[in-house]
């Protein structure tokens, strides 16, 4: 599905801004890092979520992607928007190259024994500068990227997320939208084990190749996904009840230039205007053909109005 092993992640707050956290355990079962017990607010403002920007100038819930193959020098074509404020490589080593104005947030990827020797040193200090959200697994359900079963996905969230819930935001595992046990039936899974669990979002990727859906029916499959689908998940648990969504990677494979600016122009302004969306990131951000035009030389239609105001 993919052509980079790319995971997404979010952001950092307002200066100033403190928030506390969405409880997805009974109050009585979660307590933050400080021992103290949770409140019941689960909606996050973005403004708490989000890197430091003039509060109100824009959504804010665009994030750029990018991997040790991008021509990290694209990500200057977006320094200074309201939109597109931050970044994630699906690793906890955020690296030179990304321009250093976007916010980076780590996302854990272990080894064949669960395990990742960096996280419990790195992560500290990134919560100190100002990280307010980390991102599980990256398509555990995928055996070209993070490829856990269900159990052993467990173990990596209780053993490197866990322990900072209630001091940064933390999604669920990001599943694909595939079908069989891979998808929500991967996500329903982990839920139903990952006993004690607590999350403050839920976090889905979508993708379709172009030679099985156009863009209207692209438009319509995702939305229905969000408004119905993974909502109907939730509602069956009480640890994902009420969470807003992230679209953590979305992407129409093979679609063309012309047909991917259609793309943004349409759904863009769907998942600014809807509140359960908690933020996005469209699959290839620093990539040739994807958000950056064919010759490498600026932005592609469908970067263009990813760095606008879509509305």
């Amino acid at each position: 599905m993919h052509l980079f092993t790319f995971v997404l992640t979010l952001g950092l707050a307002l200066p100033g801004v403190s928030s506390i956290p969405a409880t997805s355990k009974p109050l009585s079962e979660v307590e933050s890092a400080s021992g103290l017990p949770l409140n019941a607010a689960r909606g996050l403002p973005s403004g708490d979520l989000y890197p430091p920007q003039p509060p109100g100038a824009g959504p804010g819930k665009r994030g750029l992607l990018y991997s040790s193959q991008s021509n990290v020098d694209w990500s200057n074509f977006y320094v200074g928007n309201l939109y597109v404020t931050y970044g994630s490589n699906g690793d906890v080593i955020r690296g030179d190259e990304i321009n250093a104005w976007f916010s980076y947030v780590p996302t854990i990827a272990v080894n064949a024994e669960l395990e990742n020797s960096e996280w419990n040193d790195i992560v500290p200090i990134m919560i100190e500068g100002g990280t307010k959200a980390m991102f599980a697994s990256n398509e555990p359900d995928n055996p070209s990227q993070a490829n856990l079963t269900p159990s052993q996905c467990v173990t990596v969230y209780k053993s490197f997320m866990q322990p900072h819930f209630g001091t940064v935001q933390l999604g669920t595992p990001a599943v694909t939208n595939g079908g069989g046990q891979a998808g929500l039936a991967y996500l329903e899974e982990f839920i139903r084990l990952c006993t004690g669990c607590a999350y403050n979002f839920v976090n889905v990727h979508f993708f379709v190749d172009r030679s099985e859906m156009n863009v209207a029916q692209y438009i319509q499959a995702i939305q229905d996904y969000i408004n119905i689908d993974v909502p109907t998940l939730q509602s069956q648990y009480e640890s994902l009840s009420g969470l807003p969504i992230a679209v953590g990677e979305f992407w129409l494979t093979g679609a063309s230039e012309d047909e991917a600016g259609d793309l943004m122009d349409e759904l863009l302004p769907w998942f600014d205007s809807n509140d359960n969306v908690l933020f996005y990131q469209a699959y290839g951000g620093l990539a040739k053909g994807e958000l950056v035009n064919a010759a490498g030389t600026g932005l592609s239609a469908a970067g263009t109005v990813y760095g606008a105001l879509a509305l």
